[in-house]
């Protein structure tokens, strides 16, 4: 069985799966595209191999302040949790309690019980969530807007970090920037005209421009990235890509999907025709094509949705 690892070695799949090319399939390819597109969409909102958990850091600018929400990607269709502003995840110093305890405390782990240490710390946490509390947010996939209700003037200031939990869709289609790309290697940026990044990048994906390879460390607007390291000034002026997930599309209740989506639009094609006589006195019966789509699809939403979908806080926002 050949392993389709692209859109289009994928649709040649769930055709021949229907029959092609012994049997023509009466489907045109924007109908297939659509299905497609879809399933895609199915599998991404309800199976738990269609997205993936990611920590998403924002560094915070006056335009954020300003309107008081911070621009999501259009990848993340769901924000689980904001962490706290406070210092309680940053680096400790010297005269801060949690150090103290470690260093009078904890100096010799070998001897010293930490059951107080790890009560202590339970106590400061309990502490900062009742003093501080944790951001509240609102975010909705469709505006990809996320709204922290917090005091704007006075709990968070410019280049402070935000650090998200979300989960982002995972997507198969290998993307390109619509725009060209502008390398400069003194300042290892990489733009682009006439495209977003903010929409389908994020920190730590890899991108191409060229035949080169580089890591994003920072989306510093619209139209800048920051990578690891520096192009070479051959790689100046060409398209900017992202590889998508090749292996998504070898996924056993994605190709099943589809291929039910397909045969329902081959089915609703067919049944238009209904009672026509073909040569050789063969009746054509999309009815039917369209009746045992319909019976699969139900059977395979089902499926996906009682056995292999996260738990409800996916869509929490």
């Amino acid at each position: 069985m050949a392993k389709p690892t692209t859109r289009s070695t994928f649709k040649t799949y769930c055709l021949r799966e229907l029959g092609f090319p012994v049997i023509d399939i009466n489907v045109d390819d924007d109908q297939l595209e659509d299905r497609i597109d879809e399933a895609l969409q199915f599998f991404q909102d309800y199976h738990f191999d269609g997205v993936e958990k990611i920590y998403m850091k924002h560094k915070i600018t006056t335009d954020d302040i300003a309107r008081k929400w911070i621009y999501v990607p259009d990848a993340v269709i769901g924000v689980v949790n904001v962490f706290p502003f406070d210092d309680s995840n940053s680096s400790i110093n010297m005269f801060d309690l949690r150090y103290q305890l470690r260093l009078h405390d904890l100096y010799d782990f070998t001897s010293v019980s930490y059951v107080p240490y790890e009560i202590t710390m339970q106590h400061i946490a309990t502490l900062n969530l009742l003093f501080s509390g944790k951001p509240q947010y609102r975010f909705n996939r469709h505006l990809n807007k996320l709204f922290l209700d917090i005091d704007w003037n006075n709990s968070i200031k410019e280049n402070d970090w935000v650090v998200v939990e979300c989960y982002r869709k995972l997507d198969p289609d290998t993307f390109t920037a619509s725009g060209t790309a502008n390398v400069a290697n003194a300042s290892v940026v990489v733009t682009g005209t006439g495209t977003n990044f903010y929409n389908d990048f994020f920190i730590g994906d890899d991108i191409t421009v060229g035949s080169q390879t580089q890591t994003i460390i920072q989306i510093n607007s619209a139209t800048s990235l920051n990578v690891y390291s520096a192009f070479t000034s051959t790689a100046t002026g060409q398209t900017i890509s992202k590889s998508g997930i090749s292996d998504v599309w070898n996924d056993r209740f994605l190709k099943r999907y589809t291929i039910a989506l397909i045969k329902k639009q081959w089915g609703n094609n067919l049944k238009k025709f209904a009672g026509i006589q073909m040569p050789g006195g063969v009746m054509l019966n999309g009815q039917a094509i369209y009746d045992e789509a319909v019976v699969e699809i139900q059977k395979i939403e089902e499926d996906i949705q009682s056995l292999n979908v996260l738990p409800p806080d996916i869509l929490v926002g």
